[in-house]
């Protein structure tokens, strides 16, 4: 009966711990302003990076790169790039380094 007792509290606490995620919404892996421009960012040749909005709106791209030299060590260390910060449809772009060392990239939006 002990072991019963255990999954039941243990279950409680799972989908408890999942309904709080769910009831304080998750945030977007881009944050959106409230009037929705609608911006992307997409990887070119896992080298450089640009953003674009479908709607109005100033947005940079922001990139993250790893150091050449981290390919021949055990040290991944990495470093950050922004695009120029541009408006509406026009296109951000941003480049690593060194070819092939793009890791994240995504928008950055800004208020009128």
């Amino acid at each position: 009966m002990k072991s019963f007792g255990k999954r039941m509290l243990v279950s409680a606490a799972a989908a408890t711990l999942l309904g709080s995620g769910v009831a304080l919404g998750a945030a977007p892996a881009q944050a959106q302003p409230w009037w929705g421009p609608e911006c992307a960012a997409y990887p070119v040749n896992n080298s450089a990076a640009y953003s674009t909005c479908y709607w109005f709106g100033w947005h940079q791209v922001k990139i993250q790169c790893r150091h050449w030299w981290g390919y021949f060590g055990s040290s991944w260390a990495t470093y950050e790039r922004r695009g120029p910060v541009v408006w509406g449809a026009q296109q951000s772009w941003a480049h690593c380094d060194t070819p092939g060392t793009l890791q994240r990239w995504e928008v950055v939006t800004f208020g009128w």
